[in-house]
C-alpha cells in the first residue's frame, strides 16, 4: 500500500511521511515544485497542483489512502478525482475550531467545516483530526527573542493547550495504517494548558535567559488587529482551556509537552 501525502513538505506532513517510512509504508509525496523538496529518497514525489485539476490523476493513481490539508480551492475536484482512483480513505488536517465553543463562528472553523462536509458528503471513508494551536505558532516570537527585545504581547493570560506537530503527525500515522478510525473526529491537544506568558517563561528556562515581556492593550497593537480576532481571543480569555487525551487514546504515547516542543525547537530561538 503506498499514502498519498499532500503537502508531504509541510511542518506536519513531512513528519507523516518519516512515520509512515518508519512503519514500513510506501509514501508518495506532492509538491507543486517537485525539485524543492527535501525528502528521504524512498519517497515518490509526485507533482500536485491543486488549482491545476489536470495534475490529480497522475498523483492519485494506485494511491488507496490520502493525507489532505484543509483547502477548499480546487476541493470538488479533489473529491472527484480521487472517487475515480478508487481512493477508500482521506485523513484530514482539519482544525478544533469546528467544535472549540469560543472559535466555532471564526472563519477558520467556517473553511475547515466547509472541507469537512464535502468530505462527509463525498462516499469515500475520512478521518478528521481537529488540533488546537500548534505549539510552532510560537515562532512568530523567536526573531524578538533571539535579538533580545522586549516582547509586547496582547492577550498574554489566553490559555491554550497547544500541541507539538510530531503528535498530529503520529495520530494521522496510527489512522492510515491502522483500523477503525474511519467516520471519526479526534480532537487534539497537548497536555497542558498554558498562558502566553508560561510559553514564554517556558522558552526563557530552555534557552537559559529570561525573556522580557510586555501585554499590550488589543487596541494598542500595529499592525490593527481585525475585529474578529480581538473578538475570538476575548471568548477565549473568559472560556475554559480544553485538553484532551485523545493523543494517548490513539497513539498510546502521552502528547508532547511544550517544553519537549521548545527543546526540539531552541535552535530557532537561540
Amino acid at each position: 500500500m503506498s499514502v498519498l501525502v499532500i503537502g508531504a513538505y509541510g511542518g506536519v506532513g513531512s513528519h507523516v511521511v518519516d512515520g509512515l517510512l518508519s512503519a514500513g509504508i510506501s509514501a508518495r509525496g506532492t509538491s507543486r515544485t517537485p525539485g524543492a523538496c527535501d525528502l528521504p529518497d524512498a519517497v515518490e514525489i509526485v507533482r500536485l497542483d491543486l488549482d491545476e485539476p489536470e495534475t490529480l490523476p497522475a498523483a492519485l493513481d494506485g494511491i488507496k489512502k490520502v493525507f489532505l490539508y484543509a483547502n477548499q480551492e480546487g476541493l470538488a475536484e479533489f473529491v472527484s478525482a480521487a472517487r475515480a482512483a478508487g481512493v477508500e480513505h482521506v485523513v484530514l488536517l482539519s482544525s478544533a475550531s469546528v467544535v472549540e465553543p469560543a472559535t466555532r463562528h471564526s472563519r477558520s472553523a467556517q473553511m475547515h467545516a466547509v472541507v469537512e462536509e464535502a468530505l462527509q458528503e463525498s462516499g469515500i471513508a475520512w478521518t478528521f483530526l481537529r488540533p488546537t494551536t500548534f505549539a510552532s505558532r510560537q515562532l512568530r516570537w523567536a526573531p524578538g527573542i533571539r535579538s533580545g527585545e522586549v516582547l509586547r504581547i496582547p492577550f498574554l493570560q489566553v490559555r491554550t493547550a497547544s500541541i507539538h506537530e510530531r503528535d498530529i503527525a503520529d495520530v494521522a500515522v496510527r489512522v492510515l495504517t491502522g483500523a477503525g478510525h474511519e467516520g471519526q473526529g479526534y480532537w487534539l491537544t497537548g497536555p497542558q494548558a498554558l498562558t502566553q506568558q508560561e510559553y514564554i517563561e517556558t522558552i526563557g528556562a530552555v534557552i537559559g535567559r529570561p525573556i522580557d515581556v510586555v501585554e499590550l492593550a488589543p487596541e494598542d497593537v500595529e499592525p490593527r488587529l481585525p475585529e474578529s480576532f480581538i473578538r475570538t481571543m476575548t471568548e477565549l480569555l473568559a472560556a475554559p482551556s480544553i485538553v484532551t487525551s485523545t493523543i494517548e487514546d490513539v497513539t498510546g504515547v502521552p502528547a508532547r509537552s511544550f517544553r519537549q516542543w521548545a527543546e526540539d525547537h531552541v535552535k530557532d530561538f537561540s
